[in-house]
């Protein structure tokens, strides 16, 4: 689902958890909780996929990926490879780096998709331990008109995630080696 505000996807505050921000670290939290089993919400002012996916990172190492060929072809000879590098064609350069992000986005929206997760176009504030708003809600400094709650919280607060979600949980940080206090 994508699209409106937390208040128009999420009325009765049934969410478990509202992640601010649909980059990399967003989206990736949004997956894992879905597969524990909890109800998510991802809030992004952008496009899914953040900053680093439509503009940073993505498009940047395709442009290189262009340039290490491009310089490749000018090297071929040390291979024992003919090959002459006649030109770089900006606007093939660009429809290839545009369409490594148009499939990369396709891929991601498909996995946000199918595990369920709201994608809510807007921004964010968080205004209590577990509520978030839209930034300009009437009588909440900071607030949008669409503040929604998470129903729940993680473990360890006063309220927690279903008891499924709480034992994948468990499991999943006991199996991990403790850290040293280095």
């Amino acid at each position: 689902m994508t699209g409106g505000t937390l208040a128009t996807q999420d009325p009765a505050g049934e969410l478990d958890l509202v992640i601010l921000g649909a980059g990399s670290g967003g989206y990736a939290c949004a997956l894992r909780a879905a597969e524990l089993g909890l109800s998510v919400a991802l809030v992004e002012k952008g496009k899914l996929g953040g900053t680093c996916l439509h503009v940073g990172c993505i498009p940047t190492k395709a442009l290189l990926h262009a340039a290490e060929v491009a310089d490749a072809a000018r090297e071929s000879e040390q291979f024992g490879v003919n090959a002459t590098l006649e030109g770089i064609d900006m606007g093939g350069v660009n429809k290839y780096k545009d369409g490594v992000v148009s499939r990369l986005y396709k891929g991601l929206t498909g996995l946000v998709n199918g595990r369920g997760i709201t994608v809510v176009e807007g921004e964010g504030r968080l205004v209590a331990p577990n509520a978030v708003a839209e930034p300009s809600a009437p009588g909440v400094p900071g607030a949008g008109a669409g503040a929604a709650c998470a129903r729940r919280t993680w473990p360890g607060s006063s309220t927690s995630p279903s008891g499924r979600a709480r034992g994948a949980a468990s499991r999943a940080s006991s199996s991990r080696a403790p850290r040293s206090p280095t």
